[in-house]
Formats: structure tokens, C-alpha cells, sequence
């Protein structure tokens, strides 16, 4: 007999239970257990998120998209999120999976949302365009990072709920890369099941978001330097394993108090990310483009004009090689930096990994383009930052 095949499709409101008890067996989670683990992702009330596949009506697969503005000084980058990637085991090889993905894809494209991320196997989800992207620090901090105690740990004290957020707010947007966030976003932030936050309070206030204990993983802060090494202290006292792990990225203006009180560090890819809209993309992040030509040519002086066009090969996913191949111009001229559509053959083609490794992997990441391009290797990498408190 013929299975009766519902979807992909978005959940409707009495859906949304079913769905998440089939994502929650997958993860290993108890019943509720995601919503309050990922508020900020799996939420009852936002039903347009979330989308199904049903069997003889039952649901058996399950992919969320979480929409998400990435902030870079002033550049505002508009990104879908993917979460919750869930089949039932009994019916996993069946194309379920992909066929949401797909289904996905699709309606960011015809929202023009210039890019995609998610958190998962690389190679898996390479085959849709995702590919590692961005820095994140780990920084290793044990009980002999801290010759003496910081001054200042009187000072520190549990969150008290949403009256600290009128402190809290102000503090985390100042960050130059995060994540664009409304009050309901802060107040369901930082009521995650067994995420703890710690204030410094005073006229220097900061604070700090911590979870687990092997070691203590320190998912967010903020704030001056005084008061989050008394935080970090004060964390480190209590860690049963007597290590934290803080995780942030790699141009945070507290860098060198990590440095000098870390036993170690190391960088890895921050998440995965797919350019959707090569166009889309360079013209949200021009104005950090511009501030990094601008100061480099002022750096070196002299005429520096200079032009380069790239365009995605999207020829694999079936679009024909117009479609494509719509180019978009980088130019300089003397120490003023702008991005253009243009009609003009591109310079550099390349599939969605390759560009995403252009645009957002380490410094020597395609280096053989950037070597022969000046602009390039001059305002490349682009950044983007998800704190760990709001991971997808």
C-alpha cells in the first residue's frame, strides 16, 4: 500500500507539539525539553518557523528555520538559521531530510536573504552549499590562570531576572558582532533551562552567562575588564573541574585579558554559513568593506583604485548560467569603497562553498585568488559572531 505523503510544508499551531516531541526523541531531550534548552528557537508561538514532513499522518521529519539579523560594526546581514534537523529513525534514508532542506532554500531565496547557517556535519550539509565559516576563540582559564584574586568579586551576584537586563542590554550592544535582539529575545535568552548569569555590579557593571561543569563553558559577557575578570573568578571558584572554557571571538576588545590569564586557546570555524545571494551579501557588509579599505588606504597612501567582479556558479543546483553568473563589482577609487551590480563578466566564478571559504574562511583561505586580487586580501575575511548563548 502507498504511504500518503504531507508535505514539506509549515506546521499548523496543533502540529507543533507532535513535531517537537520528534525532534526531542532524536536529540535525546525530555518532553519540553528543547523549548526550554532554545527558546529563542523553538517557539510554540511562532508556528512559521518550523516545517514538516507527514506519513500516514504522523510527523516524521522535522527542519526549522530561525531568522536572525548578524550584526558587524554597521553592517546589518539578514540570515536564516537552520535547527532542529530531525527524522524519525525508521524513516531516515527516504529523502525527507532534503527535500526541507530544499524546501527551505527556496523560501529564503524568494524572501532574498542572503544567507544561511547552521551547526552540523560539514560534509553532510556541504552538498547544499554550507561550508565552514568564521573564527571562534576558545580559551582555556584554570585555577592557577589568576595569580591572586581580582578585586571586586564582593561585587558579584546573581541575575535577578528582568530588571538586570536594563544593565545587561546596553552592555551586550556595544559588542561590534553579535546578533540583533529585541527584549522578548534577551528576556527568553536568559531564562535557558540551566544557563546561570552572574553581575558585577558597580559603575564599571558587567556580566556573565555560564552552563555545564566539564568543563564550565562561559557562553557570553560583557562589560569592563574588572568586572568580568571578577566574574571569572568567581565561576572558577565554584567549577567542579576547576577549568572554564570561554568561548568568543577572536577581535573582542577583552583579548588581552584572556591572553594573559588563559592556560591555553585555540581558533576553530565559528559555524557553517551559505551564500544565497552573493549581491545580497557584499552589499549588506559594504560599510565594513569601506572602513577596511578606508583605513588600509590611508595606511599606504596613494592612489589605490582598483575594481573586481565575482559571481556564484550555481550551474550544479540546475539555475542556467545567466542566472547564475550575476556578477557584482567591488571598486575603489583612492580610499573610498563601493559594491555594484554589474553586467560585466566576472573576474572570479565559484561554486557556494568555494565563495563562502572566500568570504568568511581563515585569512589564507583561497589565497591563490587573493594573492593575485589586492582588494581582496585587503578587506577579506568578512566577520559574523553568534555568542554561544543563542546557538542554533
Amino acid at each position: 500500500m502507498t504511504a500518503a505523503i504531507d508535505g514539506p510544508r509549515l506546521v499548523r499551531p496543533e502540529e507543533f507539539r507532535e513535531a517537537m516531541t520528534l525532534a526531542e526523541r532524536c536529540f535525546g531531550f525530555e518532553s519540553g525539553g528543547l523549548e526550554r534548552r532554545m527558546p529563542h528557537c523553538f517557539d510554540e508561538s511562532k508556528p512559521e518557523r518550523h516545517a514538516i514532513v507527514k506519513r500516514d499522518g504522523a510527523v516524521v521529519s522535522h527542519v526549522a528555520c530561525v531568522p536572525a539579523e548578524l550584526r558587524a560594526g554597521d553592517a546589518r546581514v539578514e540570515c536564516g538559521g537552520i535547527a532542529g534537523v530531525a527524522t524519525d529513525p525508521d524513516h531516515r534514508g527516504e529523502g525527507y531530510m532534503t527535500r526541507l532542506i530544499e524546501f527551505w532554500l527556496e523560501r529564503l531565496d524568494e524572501r532574498t536573504v542572503p544567507l544561511s547557517e547552521l551547526e552540523g556535519d560539514r560534509v553532510g550539509y556541504g552538498r547544499f552549499g554550507w561550508e565552514n565559516a568564521g573564527r571562534e576563540r576558545r580559551y582555556l582559564i584554570t585555577e592557577r590562570s589568576f595569580g591572586r584574586e581580582p578585586g571586586g568579586t564582593d561585587r558579584v551576584r546573581q541575575y535577578r531576572g528582568p530588571e538586570d537586563l536594563d544593565a545587561i542590554e546596553p552592555l551586550h550592544e556595544r559588542e561590534r558582532y553579535r546578533v540583533s535582539r529585541d527584549r522578548r529575545r534577551y528576556e527568553r535568552l536568559f531564562d535557558q533551562r540551566d544557563l546561570e548569569t552572574l553581575v558585577f555590579e558597580g559603575d564599571r557593571p558587567a556580566y556573565l552567562a555560564h552552563r555545564g561543569s566539564d568543563p564550565t563553558a562561559i557562553l557570553e559577557f560583557g562589560g569592563s575588564r574588572e568586572g568580568v575578570a571578577a566574574l571569572l573568578a568567581t565561576v572558577l571558584e565554584s567549577a567542579d573541574s576547576g577549568e572554564l572554557a570561554l568561548f568568543t571571538h577572536p577581535h573582542h576588545p577583552l583579548t588581552a585579558l584572556f591572553r594573559e590569564v588563559a592556560a591555553d586557546w585555540r581558533t576553530q570555524p565559528h559555524r557553517k554559513l551559505n551564500v544565497l545571494d552573493l549581491t545580497g551579501t557584499l552589499e549588506a557588509y559594504e560599510p565594513l568593506l569601506a572602513d577596511r579599505w578606508r583605513s588600509m588606504a590611508q595606511a599606504l597612501g596613494g592612489d589605490r583604485s582598483d575594481s573586481v567582479t565575482l559571481a556564484l556558479d550555481g550551474t550544479e543546483a540546475g539555475e542556467s548560467v545567466e542566472a547564475s553568473r550575476e556578477a557584482v563589482a567591488i571598486r575603489t577609487t583612492g580610499d573610498v569603497l563601493a559594491v555594484e551590480r554589474t553586467s560585466r563578466s566576472p573576474d572570479v566564478v565559484l561554486d557556494r562553498r568555494t565563495m563562502t571559504r572566500l568570504l568568511f574562511g581563515s585569512s589564507d583561505a583561497c589565497w591563490s585568488i587573493k594573492r593575485s586580487r589586492p582588494i581582496l586580501r585587503s578587506v577579506l575575511p568578512l566577520e559574523y559572531y553568534f555568542w554561544q548563548t543563542e546557538t542554533i
